[in-house]
């Protein structure tokens, strides 16, 4: 992996127990966003819209995506990407399948604008450069992904973390609830979610929302995914990814 400022480190993450709340409320950290995610209710800085997608939409889509052909989803190798690429490889910490959506792609990015421009935009009072194409997420029994952060890894050398990939917000659709098992988990702030159907969660990128898809037990969990990234904020590749669908010239 390449060093130096083209991956910035981290500040670390979390806070004391009972230090300052990152969220600026004054309150202890165990006794604000902890306290929230142990009780059950949202903390700071995950989104979450029920019903973004109402349930005869996604009950049509679950219907034609149910008898597609999937394959192994590969995760991001982060000891053999650098700046110019981005390499990916089988890893046994995420065993889930990408379903191939052929012509639903146009339906599944529409969402994912429209998720953009009405909710996420709104909430965070910036603009996006773009995101990244959406696809599907099929969990069978089984199927998980263990804690992680979408744009960071740790440096072992630094023991701290840094930013290597620009994706500054993390969005997934849910498109159904038909299934045991599979929450998605906030390590940091002890907050677990079962989802449901037509359900729009998203939130930071960085290694501050580490999330872990916990294992399914029965059933089929299907969501759409995508990340996107701030107009303004700092690039650590040369490029956008190859994935990007540009949002503003």
């Amino acid at each position: 992996m390449t060093d130096g400022p083209d991956f910035p480190l981290r500040e670390p993450f979390p806070p004391g127990r009972s230090a300052p709340c990152f969220c600026g409320s004054g309150r202890r950290f165990k006794h604000c966003c902890v306290a929230a995610g142990r009780e059950g209710r949202v903390p700071h800085g995950i989104g979450v819209v029920p019903g973004f997608l109402d349930d005869a939409e996604c009950r049509a889509i679950c219907d034609e995506l149910k008898d597609r052909p999937s394959e192994r989803l590969l995760a991001v190798d982060h000891q053999r990407s650098n700046a110019e690429r981005t390499v990916r490889r089988l890893d046994d910490r995420r065993v889930t399948d990408r379903v191939e959506v052929g012509e639903l792609q146009a339906r599944l990015d529409g969402w994912i604008e429209r998720a953009l421009a009405e909710r996420i935009g709104p909430a965070t009072g910036r603009e996006f450069a773009w995101y990244e194409e959406p696809y599907v997420l099929k969990y069978s029994p089984g199927g998980f992904f263990v804690s992680h952060a979408d744009s960071d890894t740790i440096d072992p050398a630094a023991g701290r973390w840094k930013k290597v990939l620009d994706r500054d917000i993390s969005l997934l659709i849910y498109l159904n609830d038909e299934y045991t098992g599979g929450r998605l988990d906030f390590e940091h702030f002890e907050f677990s979610l079962r989802p449901k159907a037509g359900m729009l969660v998203f939130f930071p990128s960085d290694m501050r929302y580490q999330h872990a898809a916990r294992p399914v037990e029965s059933g089929q969990r299907f969501a759409v995914v995508s990340w996107a990234a701030f107009e303004d904020s700092e690039r650590v590749k040369t490029n956008p990814p190859d994935e990007a669908i540009m949002l503003r010239a």
